[in-house]
Order: structure tokens, then C-alpha cells, then sequence
């Protein structure tokens, strides 16, 4: 009987260590899970740039609400446009009521920052922020308060934005425009 119960337990522990290994060994499963349920968590809200689309998530909480996760229903964002000059995003919103919590996620080919050192604009004032990175996406945390209109997400880059190869053309052909003009003198 004591025999019968030690093979048992023999065939039993590669088993476990086989199920612990493979569960640690696909860590990818797990992160794409975690951005799902944060978006899913998120409304959308989608932008056209530079020929291509783009999602922006965003939520609006309550202060009142941060632990239990209660959003702050009223808040609308009504627009995002992107501001090529200043190589920001401008978001506009509406209805907010009271001070709020609002979260954004973006991809990181849409708006980029060296370092992640964006500049935070909140009705022209600017405001600090928490900040984290997923893969290619950022997401942006900072506090709203009551009656904002305009939150402006100040970065170095922004879509579209010229390619190398344009900007080499654009050189070589004032090139040839110029350099003529010099020859002739």
C-alpha cells in the first residue's frame, strides 16, 4: 500500500512541474490580457492621421470613486485633433462636472516623447502626470478639474511627420534650384 502511494506521488510531481513550467514559460498570454481588460475598461475614440487610423482610450473617473473604479458617466470627449506644429494631441471635452481622474492611451507612433516626458497641458495650465508603457502604447494618468474644455498631450513627435527619404529630397531638389543660380554669378 505505502509502495502504491509513492509511485503515485513519483507520477504526480513531473506532472505539476510540467503545468508550473509551461504556465511561466507564455508570459506573452498574460500582458495581452492585461491591455485588453484596461481597454476594455476605456471608452474609444477613433483619430485619422497621416493616412492611417488610430484608437485613443480614455476614461473619466471620480475621485470619489477611485477605489471602486466608478467612472464619471456626464464627461464627453468631443474631439481629439492632431496639432502638427506643435507636435501635440488636443483633447476637448465636455460635462465635467466635478474634479476627475482621466486616463489615455495611445500609440506610441501617433504621439511620442524622448524619455516619456510629455508636456501636460489642462486648460493652457500645465500638470503633472503618471505614465507607464505597454509594448508600443503609453498611458497617461493625471487629475482634471471641474469645467475643463481643452487638455493638450505636448510630446517631440507626432504623426504625420516628414520621412527622411522626403526630407533628402526636399534638400537635393533646393539643391538643384540653388546651385545653378550660383554659377552663372
Amino acid at each position: 500500500m505505502q509502495l502504491r502511494a509513492f509511485y503515485l506521488l513519483m507520477l504526480m510531481v513531473p506532472i505539476t512541474h510540467y503545468a508550473y513550467s509551461e504556465q511561466s514559460f507564455d508570459d506573452s498570454i498574460l500582458r495581452v490580457r492585461q491591455t485588453d481588460i484596461a481597454e476594455l475598461m476605456m471608452d474609444k475614440y477613433q483619430i485619422q492621421a497621416g493616412g492611417n487610423q488610430y484608437t485613443l482610450f480614455y476614461r473619466f473617473s471620480s475621485l470619489e470613486g477611485v477605489e471602486s473604479g466608478s467612472g464619471d458617466y456626464d464627461a464627453v470627449l468631443t474631439s481629439v485633433k492632431v496639432n502638427q506644429e506643435n507636435s501635440s494631441l488636443i483633447l476637448h471635452m465636455d460635462n465635467i462636472k466635478q474634479t476627475d481622474i482621466m486616463s489615455v492611451r495611445f500609440s506610441e507612433e501617433l504621439l511620442s516623447a524622448e524619455n516619456g516626458n510629455f508636456i501636460l497641458l489642462v486648460d493652457g495650465k500645465q500638470r503633472g502626470y503618471e505614465t507607464s508603457t505597454l509594448e508600443e502604447t503609453r498611458t497617461l494618468i493625471f487629475v482634471i478639474p471641474q469645467d475643463t474644455s481643452k487638455v493638450e498631450l505636448v510630446g517631440n513627435r507626432v504623426i504625420p511627420e516628414f520621412t527622411s527619404s522626403i526630407l533628402v529630397l526636399i534638400i537635393v531638389s533646393s539643391a538643384l534650384l540653388i546651385v545653378p543660380r550660383f554659377c552663372r554669378n
